[in-house]
């Protein structure tokens, strides 16, 4: 079997005999088959401590598998963190791909409506409990781990769909400048998206509450002003 996908199967290799076996998860995860377990865990560890800071028997605790267990689905930590991103990042594509959709349909595409297909997935993922994913990927991003390459890769033909849209808007707008709001429009919707209660604790400062309805409204309309830049130059 190639190395870096995940085995149909999810039965673990026997121990080695050297290692000891964890013991078995608690709660729904325990349920589920050894190499959803390990992906959910290097999830929620990943998030919290960041990808190079979690040892890979770190992960095998928390997923109550055995320490062969991640070398045996996935054959390495690489692997397995290729793995993690693929998850989500299809349901997040494919969704984004239907708005994509329905903007180019209109045939008079406009910024908000660019900015609600780029955010609304991210946010419609978190409310569905994936926001350790988004903090991960933030992270990622923010510390411009070498995972950026494959979420890059993952992202690049949406990010074409987007590009072509903005220029149709903006058609004076430099591509550098495009691709530049792009960015930060991807680093503030993640940031964001990944850490609400952080923000909402900041917001809580200057007497503000937002619930998460009117937090991804207001995060759209910010990624809005992101993508059409200033009214002059």
């Amino acid at each position: 079997m190639a190395r870096g996908r995940v085995q149909a199967r999810g039965d673990d290799p026997p121990p080695h005999p050297a290692a000891p076996v964890a013991e078995a998860g608690t709660g729904t995860d325990a349920v589920l088959p050894t190499d959803q377990r390990l992906i959910l865990a290097a999830e929620r560890l990943f998030a919290e401590r960041g990808i190079d800071a979690v040892s890979l028997r770190s992960v095998m605790a928390e997923a109550g598998a055995n320490v062969a267990s991640v070398h045996y689905h996935f054959g390495s930590k690489d692997a397995l963190v290729e793995s993690l991103i693929s998850r989500r990042s299809e349901q997040l594509h494919n969704r984004r791909a239907e708005l994509l959709d329905a903007v180019e349909a209109s045939g008079t595409p406009d910024a908000r409506a660019l900015a609600d297909a780029f955010v609304r997935p991210v946010g419609e993922l978190a409310a569905a409990g994936g926001t350790p994913w988004i903090r991960l990927v933030a992270g990622i991003m923010s510390g411009n781990h070498r995972a950026l390459a494959r979420l890059t890769e993952g992202f690049a033909p949406q990010a074409l769909r987007f590009n072509a849209l903005l220029e149709e808007i903006s058609p004076d707008t430099a591509a550098r400048t495009i691709r530049f709001r792009l960015t930060q429009a991807m680093n503030l919707t993640f940031q964001t998206l990944g850490d609400p209660a952080g923000l909402q604790g900041m917001l809580a400062l200057s007497g503000t509450r937002l619930s998460p309805d009117e937090l991804l409204t207001e995060l759209i309309d910010t990624v809005t002003a992101i993508l059409t830049g200033p009214p002059d130059r």
